[in-house]
């Protein structure tokens, strides 16, 4: 029987690239600086890639805060630096609430059975700014993230950490809810934790890394967790 709840936020109770690009926008028009959608997706891109280097150990968090604009600014004439641009962006990023279809109904619901944790790889001022925006913080119990623990998804310190925390934890009795297999799913599988992909576009698998259930909706976890 499942008592505990991991949940990732960013692409699963977050709709991240919304929040993206609304932030990534404001912070270009706030500087008089030029953009299209084509840009908001190169950003995207780079912004992806640079969190998987993050993932795997090969790019500090300091180094990503910043190298990601360094890249992308490239494309204009005379632009802030990569460091004063990224502090804006992040200024921006922690005002928005996008989430994603049925995030708040099913939190709503959730939290009236589970004890939810919200377990990401953001920034602490990024994150704590947009949950509560969102007006979101009350349906978890505790919020743990990344940069504050010192480890990252998908690594076990990460997760040591986090289940040191949570009272009574038990790892039969204990989920873990996200979209990314490199991180929430990979991360997951090796601590021993039964693990569901949120996968709305259907994204392609990869053969190393399966969870044990997914879902393309997120009304579909109350009914799925009940199977448990």
């Amino acid at each position: 029987m499942i008592k505990t709840i991991l949940l990732d936020l960013d692409d699963t109770i977050f709709d991240f690239k919304a929040c993206e690009r609304q932030a990534l926008s404001a912070a270009l028009d706030s500087y008089s600086l030029p953009y299209s959608n084509s840009d908001l997706t190169d950003y995207s891109h780079i912004n992806d890639s640079m969190w998987k280097l993050l993932e795997k150990g090969e790019i500090t968090r300091e180094k990503l805060k910043t190298e990601r604009f360094r890249v992308f600014l490239s494309r204009y004439d005379a632009p802030p630096t990569p460091e004063v641009f990224a502090d804006r962006y992040m200024q921006k990023l922690a005002n928005t609430s996008a989430l994603e279809p049925g995030a708040r109904a099913v939190l709503e619901h959730l939290s009236r059975s589970y004890s939810i944790y919200a377990v990401t790889n953001g920034y602490e001022f990024t994150q704590k700014g947009r949950i509560a925006s969102a007006k979101i913080g009350n349906y978890f119990k505790r919020v743990f993230i990344s940069q504050k623990i010192g480890a990252v998804k998908p690594q076990k310190a990460f997760f040591d950490y986090c289940v040191s925390q949570i009272p009574a934890f038990s790892l039969q009795e204990t989920v873990l809810i996200g979209d990314s297999l490199s991180s929430d799913i990979s991360g997951g599988n090796a601590y021993g934790l039964f693990t569901i992909r949120y996968n709305p576009k259907g994204e392609s698998e990869d053969p190393a890394i399966i969870p044990n259930r997914e879902i393309k909706s997120l009304d579909e976890l109350p009914a799925l967790l009940k199977t448990l």
